[in-house]
């Protein structure tokens, strides 16, 4: 009969863990590619994606000059429409007209960060490191306007009264610079470098920071406002809408790639001298390019769970009355640049010169990309919606508006943690007249591609459905080549490929042999009665099984209500499939000694058993576990493993107890307590239902199955009854056995 409990149950541990909405591995699996994120972890060429997360055609930028450098870090247009581009590591202003372009200025020192045409029709040039301000005439002659103590000449802007105003590093200055050279410190911040400039409508000047991403105001009367306190550490360009809205790309510290020369710390700045009031003045400030970081793009609204990811860039927004949000985020792309456009921002970054342009913090997309890392500088034309400088290396790029008649999507590697068979391929989108989109595999089993790999396989072009040609293995990647005519473009909204893993053998982990008597209630009861947890096969049906099986969900198995039960013993274990799928167990034992396994229960479907032991001999026994993931795979694909316990004794037999009183010595018993199969544990007397007493043994240790003892019983009074006294042994198994003597 079943034990109830003395006191109340006590929840433990669960076994098996709870697999929640887990996909059969041993059945076909999907790499659906979808969205907007899972598109830009790829690498895209000539195609636009967007916040909805379509893949179409993007703009095409045509290259319209090479400056032959590593970095571009500026640019300016004068009245004609002649570019001007800072460059480095050569320190030089190429002056470019049409495709062509020359050497305009040559400077000492190694960048040219900043480049503004100012009303005189004189280029003006802010160069790094030894921080120098210089004015080029229209023929190119250059005289040293402006040479402050700071070391970084960050950005350049002008009022429409021709006063120069420049941003430095090392001291994070602003400087207001008359025509005639004479200067006055606009601002000195406790930061170190003052990186970006901007005018409003109304004449007030923006200024941001680095390290602490400030974004300042300073007022026509020379007061200085904190706009913005950023969570970013800088504030690297600005630009401000024609209503007034101010837009700063801010980017982390930890995304940059490419540090800044170390500077002194600032002391602490003192108050700001009053200036005239200045207007609007149209400039592009660029610093050096940043690195990159896992994706998510968009803002934090659009982003959803996506947005935990700390972002590395972004776009704020001031609005003009003084509110404050963030218009764009990513985790991926480091904003260098940004430029003002009827209806959003053009954000160019890195690095991997992408450009997006964004609407609103709902709706963005990439509309370009170029050949280069980073898109360091924005500026615009009239013959062009705007120009991109780059840098990494520096070219000079018109962005049109036009679409590119083809565009590539190569994917992300995707890992089937396995050697994979590769099935069918297909893709979601709409596809105007004219237009196409083809499909090319290739796969290895290196996490990155290299000369190992297979080559790209032959186009396929049957949006619902064709054979992947790769050959087997662990990795894949995607081409994916969409082509428009007549201005119109292909949509993707989705492409899903099929493959099956190789299956791999299930690992028994461990197996734990519970104390002897110790077994645990089911949680349910079919039967109404307690029932023991593991005692008889799985009450579910042959159906039921199989229908659990197909979901490919392990049980979950709790030890709730401990009870003892004489005879029983308790298994346990743990186990694990590669390929998650659901697991059938067979149980054998064998006697220590005996070569042969038998079994003792087939095909359990949870990783527990209770044994009633007394169906077999007394000894010392072991049992092996054998998991199969037989109802997740076809037999002939079907694979097992197994594991042993460590031994354990069967003894369900009391222990002997042989007695007598010592006629040597008067109330003195000796005792003889043997068992066949487990040492003795203790003895214990009690005289006249009395309590008892525990006895140790003649050597002083119980270690044995034959242990020795003496007992000096306690004196009696005279004349007292005779006494009964009762001796009860115990074996470590927990049998008992009695005997009575009789003292007279």
């Amino acid at each position: 009969m079943l034990r109830r409990p003395a006191v109340a149950a006590v929840l433990l541990c669960l076994l098996a863990a709870v697999f929640a909405a887990r996909t059969r591995a041993s059945g076909p699996q999907f790499w659906r590619l979808e969205g907007a994120k899972a598109f830009l972890e790829g690498d895209p060429t000539g195609v636009s994606v967007d916040s909805q997360g379509r893949l179409r055609l993007g703009s095409e930028p045509r290259q319209v000059y090479d400056p032959v450098a590593p970095n571009a870090w500026s640019v300016a247009r004068d009245a004609s429409g002649v570019l001007y581009v800072g460059t480095g590591n050569d320190g030089r202003v190429m002056k470019v007209q049409g495709t062509s372009g020359s050497v305009f200025f040559d400077s000492e020192e190694l960048e040219v960060h900043a480049v503004a045409v100012g009303p005189d029709g004189r280029v003006y040039a802010g160069t790094s490191p030894d921080g120098a301000v210089y004015a080029i005439d229209p023929s190119g002659k250059a005289t040293r306007f402006f040479d402050p103590q700071d070391k970084y000449i960050w950005a350049l802007a002008f009022d429409p009264a021709g006063n120069l105003y420049v941003a430095t590093g090392a001291q994070a200055r602003v400087y207001k610079v008359a025509k005639d050279g004479k200067a006055t410190t606009l601002l000195d911040s406790t930061d170190t470098h003052i990186l970006s400039l901007a005018f409003d409508r109304s004449g007030q000047l923006y200024a941001g920071s680095a390290p602490e991403g400030i974004l300042y105001r300073v007022g026509g009367d020379g007061h200085v406002f904190v706009v913005l306190d950023s969570q970013y550490r800088e504030i690297r360009a600005l630009d401000v809408a024609e209503d007034g809205t101010v837009y700063a790309a801010a980017v982390d510290a930890h995304a940059s790639e490419t540090p800044r020369p170390a500077a002194p710390a600032s002391p602490p700045a003192p108050a700001a001298a009053p200036v005239a009031e200045v207007t609007v003045s149209e400039s592009f400030a660029v610093v050096p390019p940043s690195g990159a970081a896992p994706i998510a793009i968009g803002s934090a609204a659009a982003q959803g769970t996506e947005a935990a990811a700390a972002p590395k860039g972004a776009v704020l927004r001031v609005r003009p009355n003084g509110d404050t949000d963030t218009f764009w985020t990513s985790t991926e792309d480091v904003p260098h640049s940004i430029a003002c456009v009827p209806g959003g921002v053009l954000v160019g970054t890195g690095n991997k010169g992408k450009l997006y342009r964004v609407s609103s913090p709902d709706e963005w997309a990439l509309v370009a990309t170029v050949a280069a890392e980073q898109i360091t500088a924005l500026g615009r034309t009239s013959g062009a919606a705007a120009v991109l400088v780059t840098s990494n290396p520096a070219r000079v790029y018109a962005l049109e508006g036009t679409l590119a008649g083809r565009g590539t999507l190569v994917t992300k590697v995707k890992d089937a943690e396995t050697a994979a068979r590769w099935g069918q391929l297909s893709w979601e989108g709409s596809f105007p007249a004219g237009t196409s989109v083809e499909v090319q595999t290739r796969s290895g089993n290196t996490e990155h591609p290299d000369a190992t790999w297979s080559d790209w396989s032959a186009p396929l072009t049957r949006a619902a459905g064709q054979p992947i040609q790769s050959e087997r293995a662990r990795f894949m990647q995607l081409r994916v080549q969409l082509t428009g005519k007549d201005g119109a473009t292909p949509t993707v909204e989705a492409v899903v490929a099929a493959y099956l893993q190789r299956n791999l053998p299930p690992e028994v982990k461990a197996i734990t042999v519970h104390p002897p008597g110790e077994v645990f209630q089911k949680p349910i009861s079919v039967s109404g009665d307690p029932e023991i947890l593991g005692l008889e096969p799985d009450p579910l049906s042959d159906r039921a099984q199989s229908a659990r099986a197909a979901a490919g969900t392990p049980p979950a198995i709790t030890f709730s209500r401990r009870m003892t039960q004489r005879g029983m013993r308790t298994f346990s274990w743990q186990a694990d499939d590669p390929n998650d799928d659901p697991l059938v167990y067979d149980v054998l034992y064998r006697a220590v000694g005996d070569e042969r396994w038998r079994p003792l229960r087939r095909s359990l479907s949870e990783p527990v058993l209770a044994w009633d032991t007394t169906t077999v001999p007394n000894g010392r026994y072991l049992i092996r576990v054998v998991a199969s993931d037989a109802p997740g795979n076809p037999p002939a694909y079907a694979l097992s493993s197994s594991k042993d316990s460590t031994s354990f004794v069967v003894d369900n037999t009391p222990p002997s107890i042989s007695a007598s009183l010592d006629p040597a010595r008067p109330g003195t018993i000796r005792a003889t307590a043997r068992d066949d199969s487990s040492p003795i544990r203790r003895l214990e007397y009690s005289v006249d239902a009395g309590r008892w007493e525990e006895v140790h043994p003649v050597d002083g240790i119980a270690d044995s199955p034959e242990e020795q003892y003496e007992i000096a019983l306690p004196p009696r009074s005279a004349g007292g009854a005779p006494r009964i006294v009762i001796l009860r042994a115990s074996d470590i198994m927990g049998n008992t056995a009695t005997v009575r003597i009789d003292v007279p």
